[in-house]
């Protein structure tokens, strides 16, 4: 659960570092890059990285592959063997794995509800060892709760981050769109895309999380501020309320208008990222982890914006934000090779907010980046979300970081359905409460 002055503290360090970062000096190194502790000696072991960095041209997979290059050249008897995944596909092979006992040995778990069964089940080791001293003064206050139960660190994120829409300003002129301040205005500006032959904005629905995304951020905005989950969780509320019901209805109809792509179920969010840096759709709802993704496309480098999400039937506000604790790297507990795993946890991560800021990536990092950004190539629009986590007022972690997973899944399967045919609201929330009533504890 998020408490909203951890909330507020926390993206105000955010915004803080980063932005007397761009007013300093220019510096590439951070005060943690150091190698792992000592080097693996005698036969050669080979350790599986579980990743969710499948796209070669984003620059999370460039940091992420160049930290793992220089660390097998370091330490030769190490290898380190890549099983990359999609965001679902390892959500079911994490499942999967944990069930026999045989995680891989480096893998990667989101915060909350979705880290929890895998704490309780010890399938994943505690880490408090290796983030004693510089490591784990490198990440950002409060950053690091996230992933603890009970007192022990399970996973280490690279990342902390806000949600919005992106929008393409070359396309709204040429559509002659004006940005959107509401909700309305944004299926408004539907017909008008459409007339220019633009999908309005870029949905990857095939993997099912981006529209819970957000639904999310238009729940918050119903409910006239954050926290409507939490209260589901508390007993407060259930998800037959008509606040839910209402955000369900009006995510019915940012679809039905045609807001979205041409088969938006079929997509998966690789490809709906890759066609928005494209240039092939005027809009994007996206974690502001997308923006050094942006930043490396030609075909919208500089032309791109980010917009908080509007007001929704004239309630909300958008400083309230939908927030993302990243996904995190997390060892597996019955790894044969479990403290080179934490070597290589430990190497990894000192290397990351160096390696991230070279490669232009280093907006909304889990730990502290040093360097004069500004110096650095960084753009307006990075500069811009910097300055967006001053503004934050409070937020809510995404559905599946609060809800537990069967009722995550009747949710994230309902909202997918809502693209492909004509759904009842109020069947669908109460699908929602019989599955919770089902499975909570």
């Amino acid at each position: 659960m998020i408490i909203k002055k951890r909330v507020i503290s926390l993206l105000l360090v955010v915004a803080l570092t980063l932005l007397l970062a761009a007013c300093g000096d220019k510096n590439e190194g951070t005060s943690v890059n150091k190698p792992a502790e000592s080097k693996p000696e005698g036969k050669k072991i080979t350790l599986t990285l579980q990743t969710l960095q499948t796209d070669k041209s984003t620059p999370q997979y460039q940091v992420e592959e160049e930290i793992v290059n220089n660390y097998m050249k370091e330490y030769p008897n190490i290898k380190i063997e890549w099983d990359r995944l999609d965001t679902e596909q390892q959500k079911v092979k994490l499942k999967t794995q944990a069930a026999s006992g045989e995680v891989a040995d480096v893998t990667m778990v989101n915060p909350g509800a979705q880290l929890l069964p895998f704490a309780n089940g010890k399938v994943l080791a505690p880490l408090n060892d290796i983030v004693e001293g510089e490591l784990g003064d490198s990440f950002l206050e409060g950053v690091l709760d996230y992933y603890t139960v009970d007192g022990n660190l399970y996973a280490l994120p690279y990342d902390m981050n806000i949600a919005g829409i992106f929008y393409n300003k070359e396309l709204f002129e040429k559509a002659g769109v004006n940005v959107p301040t509401t909700f309305e205005d944004i299926i408004a500006s539907v017909p008008k895309f459409k007339e220019a032959g633009i999908p309005a904005m870029m949905l990857g629905g095939k993997d099912k999380w981006p529209l819970s995304f957000m639904f999310t951020n238009v729940l918050q905005r119903i409910n006239g501020g954050p926290k409507f989950l939490d209260e589901v969780v508390a007993g407060k509320k259930q998800f037959t309320d008509p606040i839910f019901v209402e955000a369900l209805q009006k995510t019915k109809e940012l679809i039905q208008a045609g807001a979205y792509q041409e088969g938006a179920a079929t997509y998966d969010n690789n490809t709906a990222s890759q066609q928005f840096r494209d240039g092939k759709a005027a809009m994007y709802f996206m974690g502001s982890w997308e923006i050094s993704s942006i930043e490396a496309s030609e075909a919208v480098k500089g032309k791109v914006g980010f917009l908080p999400f509007p007001t929704v039937a004239g309630k909300g506000d958008p400083k309230d934000y939908v927030i993302a604790p990243g996904t995190a790297y997390a060892l597996g507990a019955n790894s044969e090779h479990l403290d080179e795993s934490k070597k290589f946890l430990k190497y990894f991560m000192s290397n990351y907010p160096k390696v991230a800021f070279e490669k232009m990536s280093a907006v909304g990092n889990a730990q502290k980046v040093e360097g004069d950004f500004k110096a650095a190539g960084y753009s307006d629009l990075a500069i811009d979300v910097m300055g967006r986590f001053n503004e934050v007022k409070g937020g809510d972690m995404n559905f599946d970081n609060v809800i537990e997973p069967a009722t995550t899944q009747t949710h994230l399967t309902g909202l997918q359905s809502l693209l492909i045919k004509d759904v009842n609201v109020d069947e669908l929330a109460a699908e929602h409460q019989k599955t919770w009533e089902l499975n909570k504890k």
